[in-house]
């Protein structure tokens, strides 16, 4: 085992930008750096709420920033 694999998610509050597939979204990280936000099938009756610009809640993993899971939308 990787002792240095991390093990702990990281939430964070993720700015939309736009929706370019079924179920993903191009984001904005609060540092500014862009991810793809995916939605899983448990949170499928968020797709038809998210628009571009909307702030949402997501779970990333410290190894990969480039992903990001939406769990929750900010404020609506």
């Amino acid at each position: 085992m990787n002792d240095s694999y991390p093990s702990q998610y990281v939430n964070c509050i993720c700015t939309i930008i736009e929706r370019f597939a079924p179920t993903a979204y191009h984001a904005t990280l609060p540092n500014g750096k862009q991810t793809v936000a995916f939605i899983q099938k448990k949170e499928e009756a968020l797709l038809d709420i998210i628009c571009p610009g909307d702030k949402v809640e997501c779970t990333i993993c410290p190894a990969d920033f480039d992903r990001a899971r939406i769990r929750s939308v900010v404020g609506k």
